[in-house]
């Protein structure tokens, strides 16, 4: 947690507005939707509620249970927004508001510079992918002429827009293969070597996958088939995501070998699964673990007022198969 002295508190507390419980003037939705794309951080999980639960206790909260690292960047967004505010709405910044402003961006800019290890999101993120230094992303879309017509081009557009403005782009590497067949999985696997998989398409009932034929048409795989082609990557690939309809019993069974595996309870809608994959790589991009992103996907899709938040499950490597509800 953050090492802030009583006066910095009162000093950038003064400048939010804090003193009667709100932060500056936002309201509740949009305080919560600021935090979220400013440090992939949903300010309104149960763990912020402190005392009266107002958005200034909310943020106090915060300051205590997080790193010095992402404490400060929420901070200079903050103070960011309020000069972006004041020139908005034509006021004038007087010299008392500036030497306060000055004075609380050296305190967030030194919060930025603090290297804890064991306080760094990133550290976390990096050792369930192996301590890698690039995670790298493998995106594997298929949306075969026989099928409805998937909004893949929208969630790749979103995926790599949140990737390319998040705290940590310089961590990620986007690979993308469009019109999968199988013989392409194990190809692109073999030359990318990701450690997140994302495949999104169309699923079946069943469980199967939809791929493509060599006419583009459907082509389905069983779910043990692909379990059995992950478990020759296991060493490599930390995190699966199935971005289609009907995907946790192939989730269940990839799950035997990899470590976390995230698949869909039931169908899921396009829009859903759009506001699940920019919530999911919001957070990697901020540097929280694979669990934290599982929720924030969730939320956006809470967010975005569609009630499909508990599609989205979670399973483990070796952890009860059962139905992992979103908290």
């Amino acid at each position: 947690m953050p090492n802030l002295s009583s006066i910095e508190k009162r000093k950038i507390e003064k400048l939010l507005g804090m003193g009667s419980g709100y932060v500056l003037d936002f309201s509740n939705r949009t305080l919560q939707e600021f935090v979220i794309d400013s440090i992939g951080i949903d300010i309104y999980d149960e763990k912020y509620n402190y005392s009266s639960g107002s958005k200034a206790n909310r943020l106090r909260a915060l300051w205590d249970q997080e790193s010095g690292q992402v404490v400060g960047k929420l901070m200079l967004d903050l103070l960011e927004y309020w000069k972006t505010q004041k020139l908005l709405n034509d006021v004038e910044i007087s010299q008392a508001e500036q030497v306060l402003y000055n004075d609380c961006s050296k305190i967030s800019e030194g919060l930025m510079q603090t290297v804890v290890e064991e306080d760094l999101p990133l550290e976390k993120t990096v050792s369930n992918l192996e301590k890698a230094q690039t995670i790298s992303i493998l995106l594997l879309s298929a949306d075969p002429t026989n099928a409805s017509r998937l909004r893949i081009g929208e969630e790749l557009r979103e995926i790599q827009e949140k990737l390319q403005l998040a705290r940590l782009r310089e961590k990620f590497l986007l690979n993308q293969r469009m019109s999968v067949r199988p013989t392409d999985i194990s190809q692109a696997l073999l030359d990318v070597q990701p450690h997140i998989v994302h495949f999104s398409g169309h699923g079946e009932a069943s469980g199967e996958l939809c791929f493509e034929d060599r006419t583009g048409r459907i082509h389905p795989i069983v779910p043990d088939a692909l379990a059995d082609l992950f478990e020759q990557f296991a060493d490599q690939v930390s995190c699966v995501l199935l971005n289609s309809c009907y995907s946790e019993i192939q989730a269940v069974a990839i799950a035997k070998h990899i470590d976390y595996v995230i698949g869909m309870n039931q169908a899921i809608g396009d829009h859903a699964a759009i506001a699940f994959a920019t919530g999911f790589y919001q957070a990697l991009g901020a540097g929280r673990t694979i669990e934290n992103a599982y929720k924030l996907g969730c939320v956006q899709i809470r967010l975005q007022n569609i009630p499909e938040h508990l599609t989205p499950v979670l399973i483990q490597k070796g952890e009860n198969p059962s139905i992992q509800k979103a908290v």
